[in-house]
């Protein structure tokens, strides 16, 4: 009897087997990617996709499409007319007349950049339209834009490489976070691991951030990228 069609399942026991597995599923979402980009729900592209390609598996399609979500920033409006923070001079105050003028005009000109830039901008980016940003001015900057986020005048989803800076009535949502990165790789790499173990791995074992580890676990568990073993123990889940 002539054996039937194997399952994918069975198609998949042998790593060059997956590996091109996987790629086909690559393939067959790449012009979807597009659609995925711009916002438009997962649900509503696996129909076309796996009618195109039957043989591929729901799961791993999915899957694969997550990783190309962009983070969302949603700028909305204040629709109160609400006093707007202002920036605190009294902290420059024992600067002469001239350098407190120059201070306070190159701080409107980054609340103004900011207040511009409703889906966020680096540092950098900062730097470059202030047209300051040398090695002299960066520190500077830096140190300025602390203060801001200090006094709740421009607001910041971190701190580190790829910190942006929002307005104060910007609402971030679905944004990747330094600590929810760092958790993931740690998961992808190492395998199942301990939340002592993370703050450990992240440089959080008995430091003020251990609170950012905690939140990033339960968001990455609630998404379902993540699961907690009986072990309690933590498990990459895609």
């Amino acid at each position: 009897m002539a054996r039937g069609l194997c399952s994918k399942e069975e198609g998949l026991d042998t790593p060059s087997d997956n590996a091109f597995f996987m790629a086909s599923v690559e393939e067959a979402i790449q012009p979807f990617i597009p659609m995925v980009e711009r916002g438009i729900p997962l649900d509503d592209l696996l129909l076309p996709i796996l009618s195109e390609n039957p043989d591929l598996d729901e799961d791993l399609v999915l899957a694969s499409l997550k990783k190309h979500i962009n983070p969302i920033v949603k700028h909305i409006p204040s629709i109160s007319k609400t006093e707007k923070p202002k920036i605190n001079g009294v902290r420059y105050r024992n600067l002469g007349r001239n350098q407190y003028q120059k201070t306070m005009t190159c701080l409107n000109d980054i609340v103004q950049i900011v207040a511009d830039s409703g889906n966020g901008i680096s540092k950098t980016a900062i730097c470059k339209k202030l047209r300051r940003n040398g090695s002299y001015w960066r520190p500077k900057i830096t140190h300025y834009l602390l203060e801001l986020v200090e006094d709740g005048v421009i607001q910041t989803d971190g701190i580190g490489r790829g910190t942006l800076y929002y307005p104060p009535s910007s609402q971030v949502q679905d944004r990747e976070r330094r600590y929810h990165r760092l958790v993931a790789e740690s998961l992808q790499v190492n395998g199942e691991m301990t939340m002592t173990q993370l703050f450990i791995r992240l440089g959080c074992n008995g430091g003020r951030n251990r609170h950012y580890v905690r939140e990033a676990l339960q968001d990455l568990a609630n998404e379902g990228w993540i699961e907690q073993t009986t072990r309690s123990r933590w498990l990459w889940a895609i």
